[in-house]
């Protein structure tokens, strides 16, 4: 496409989103200011949106002038003025009916613009600098594969009826032959409606001490012994004593033990481990205990394992705060939203279920005044809404022992509270056995009580 080709297609879509308001709204929700290339165009686009923000749904000249001022970039922000807009306007004046083919030609031009301007410049520049590592190029890989995907949405989504049911028939055929995503635990199982299913995400988070990292554990090595590959990014815990769990919960030694007491091992420890060690080491489990890592090192890491013929189906990231694009800058919620729809596109693009692990503020629920305790809810979860949004599923772990220390039975509480295509707000009940990190079905109910005067 050439330049003036180029310019004349964002004139069009500007043009059409001040005259006509389905057009602005399809604009609002399909475009980012950035994708124009003439410098008064991203302007304009930028005013657009800013408009929207405070609820101005037909833009006029006046309203440019308002929020012309908070425009953050770098260009003039000279957009043409009154004059400008109003042959905008008069140029597009008749109405279109290909309003979303004009947006999607757009993004695309964004997208070839933003590889033949930037991309294939830094893949040269880091191609042809000696000090460059395999992380490097495929971190700028990695970038254009995301700028691809992008641009790759249309700006019409709507199925009429009739092409709707066709594909829904041969859902219907696939479905047959589709095979439920476990979690590993039979009875959370049922009361899901697609399990860990691929391209979709699920929130588990807990308060210190709600044995996040022994269910991600269990459930990574239960879904892993019926043949589906299974990751986990550990960021606080090393991979060895993520092994220590696997190995406490199949040979029933506590954990203890295999940390400070090896010298005092009888010989039939040492062959249960060495069996254990034997049987788990041809399960499909992939261990990274990175400390720092972001969105694209995870990217890289399940890409690489995929081309060394793992095939991991389920990742587990533990926790989730702790990944760098998330856990710095200032504004965390904006942050945490941006991420986790990062995510959700990676779980696209690779066709796996990510659990993220996210941890509860402390604030909010416990020991409470009369003898209760009160569990946590999705709107426990610091910055709930970033999370819930993007959630497929949303299980909430609780243990009141962790507040009662003198309760005989160690009660794991899962709490299903939220499930996109499924009933929510049902509770499911463990026993946990923390020396040995493992986790058993029960018919047992937690205590719920604790002495107020104690």
């Amino acid at each position: 496409m050439a330049i003036s080709d180029g310019i004349t297609l964002e004139q069009t879509v500007l043009g059409h989103a001040l005259n006509n308001e389905a057009c602005f709204n399809l604009f609002i929700s399909e475009v980012d200011y950035n994708q124009f290339s003439a410098p008064n165009h991203r302007v304009i686009a930028f005013c657009l949106k800013k408009m929207s923000e405070v609820g101005i749904r037909k833009p006029d000249e006046d309203t440019f002038q308002l929020v012309l001022p908070s425009y953050p970039g770098n260009d003039e922000k000279d957009y043409g003025g009154v004059q400008y807009i109003r042959q905008l306007k008069s140029a597009f004046i008749q109405p279109t009916n290909n309003y979303d083919e004009f947006i999607s030609k757009l993004k695309l031009q964004a997208v070839k613009n933003l590889i033949a301007a930037d991309r294939i410049n830094q893949l040269i520049s880091i191609t042809n600098d000696p000090a460059t590592g395999l992380s490097e190029i495929r971190e700028l890989l990695n970038e254009i594969t995301l700028d691809v995907e992008r641009g790759s949405t249309s700006g019409y989504n709507f199925s009429d009826m009739r092409d709707l049911g066709a594909r829904y028939l041969i859902e219907i055929d696939e479905r047959s032959n589709r095979q439920f995503c476990t979690t590993g635990f039979a009875s959370i199982d049922e009361q899901l409606t697609e399990g860990f299913a691929p391209k979709k995400i699920t929130v588990m988070a807990g308060f210190t001490g709600m044995a996040k990292s022994t269910v991600a554990v269990n459930m990574a090595h239960r879904i892993a012994a019926q043949g589906l590959g299974t990751a986990i990014f550990s960021m606080e815990t090393t991979d060895v004593s993520l092994y220590d769990k696997l190995v406490a919960t199949l040979t029933q030694i506590p954990l203890s033990r295999l940390k400070k007491e090896t010298k005092e091992f009888s010989s039939e420890e040492i062959s249960r481990i060495n069996g254990v060690v034997e049987n788990i080491s041809s399960l499909p489990i992939l261990i990274n205990d990175q400390a720092s890592i972001n969105v694209d090192g995870m990217f890289y890491q399940i890409q690489s394992a995929q081309r060394r013929g793992y095939d991991p189906r389920i990742v587990f990231i533990d926790l989730f705060g702790k990944v760098e694009d998330v856990d710095t800058g200032d504004n965390l919620a904006t942050r945490i939203q941006k991420e986790v729809k990062r995510m959700r596109v990676l779980a696209k693009v690779l066709n796996i279920h990510f659990v993220l692990i996210v941890q509860i503020g402390r604030s909010g629920y416990g020991r409470q005044r009369g003898g209760g305790i009160r569990r946590p809810t999705l709107i426990d979860i610091k910055n709930a809404n970033a999370y819930a949004e993007e959630a497929d599923l949303v299980l909430l772990l609780h243990r009141n022992k962790y507040y009662l220390d003198d309760l005989e039975d160690d009660i794991l509480e899962v709490d299903i509270a939220k499930q996109r295509d499924g009933e929510a707000n049902t509770k499911i009940y463990f026993e946990m056995f923390g020396e040995t990190s493992t986790i058993v079905d029960t018919d047992k109910l937690p205590h719920d009580t604790f002495d107020a005067d104690a």
